[in-house]
């Protein structure tokens, strides 16, 4: 019957915590999406670039969403065994409030390696991903800027000379290109009526995309002179040449525990909370979700929900005294983490059966007396 029951609540909780974590992602994404359009609308980013940076901004946000995701998923399946009577029977026959940590905490064992996986290194790869597609774009744009219409502009120690008549620095066009390069000894020439600069991120290399031109080869009157036309035509003009970002959150997580700086140990820290934060969650949302038939729906989900933004702003301090060296090394932020863990153990106390028979007890002698 054990497992049968183990089988019925990983069921309900996998249902609801599937289904949180896609509203959470849906929501997370939304917002993102938005924000990177706008940026979009007004030049700042291509428009090619949205989705890439919309998916690495849900891996990064991925590993510190399932802790409070789990936290309200059991909040939920057990409040609604609790309203419908479920739990009592479930007690009734015999199947304790242990077997209840039991079967949730096997469901932890996978979600806990997951979470470290994703916050120890997805996290910090997303981040680099976005910082590298960022600076990248911002070099275009740069560089671009750089372009002096109506002039010649050189480049790679005068193996590729550029002539622009006009730029439209919003919409990142290129109008009347003239290009001169020379490759292994060979000089081409490359006329173009438009062309856009267009950034690899996984390479790091800077094309341009050209359109209706025409590539001239070799040199005239030889038999190997060649005139090609185009539609489009694409030419590398620089390779990887974005520097790798420095930025704490991109930062290798084995870089940040061997580092010296408190503030690099403080990031490193913060990863290593977020699966620790899905078993002191768990401890206490077990008993923050029992509630009485007679009571109002889920009982004690607005007080859990105060405990969780509590233990969420306690821990935003911790992080940022650990950085500032306000509280000492060998504490760090894992007193937030004592500090719930301790909170769990007194409402999984107060929550006991020997407790409940003892207040039973001691409103017994009250009316006899």
């Amino acid at each position: 019957m054990i497992r049968v029951v183990d089988r019925y609540l990983l069921g309900e909780l996998f249902k609801v915590l599937f289904a949180l974590l896609s509203a959470f992602m849906v929501i997370l994404g939304t917002l993102g999406l938005v924000k990177l359009l706008e940026q979009a609308a007004v030049g700042d980013i291509e428009p090619s670039l949205v989705l890439p940076l919309m998916g690495y901004q849900i891996l990064h946000f991925l590993a510190r969403t399932l802790p409070p995701t789990f936290f309200v998923a059991v909040l939920v399946v057990l409040g609604r065994l609790y309203r419908n009577n479920e739990m009592t029977a479930l007690l009734a026959c015999g199947v304790g409030i242990g077997n209840v940590y039991r079967a949730f905490f096997v469901s932890l064992v996978p979600l806990v390696l997951l979470t470290a996986w994703l916050a120890l290194w997805v996290q910090p790869w997303a981040a680099a991903r976005m910082e590298l597609t960022l600076a990248a774009q911002r070099q275009a744009a740069a560089e671009l800027a750089a372009l002096r219409p109506g002039r010649f502009n050189e480049y790679s120690q005068g193996d590729l000379v550029f002539y622009v008549e006009q730029v439209d620095p919003r919409a990142h066009v290129m109008h009347n290109i003239f290009i001169q390069h020379r490759r292994q000894g060979r000089l081409g020439l490359i006329t173009a009526l438009s062309g856009r600069h267009h950034f690899d991120p996984r390479s790091g290399d800077h094309y341009l995309e050209l359109e209706d031109g025409r590539r001239y080869e070799g040199h005239p009157g030889q038999a190997d002179y060649r005139i090609i036309e185009f539609d489009r035509y694409t030419l590398r003009v620089g390779e990887g040449r974005v520097l790798l970002p420095d930025a704490r959150s991109t930062k290798p997580s084995g870089v940040l525990a061997r580092s010296p700086d408190p503030a690099d140990r403080a990031e490193f820290q913060e990863r290593l909370s977020y699966p620790l934060s899905l078993l002191s969650l768990t401890l206490i949302a077990i008993p923050l979700s029992r509630s009485l038939p007679r009571q109002s729906l889920y009982g004690r989900l607005i007080f859990a929900f105060l405990v969780y933004f509590t233990f969420l702003n306690l821990h935003t301090v911790s992080v940022s005294w650990m950085k500032k060296q306000v509280t000492p090394e060998w504490i760090g932020i894992w007193w937030v983490q004592v500090l719930l863990v301790s909170v769990a153990f007194l409402a999984m106390a107060l929550d006991s059966a020997w407790l409940r028979r003892i207040r039973l007890k001691l409103r017994g002698l009250r009316g006899w007396t």
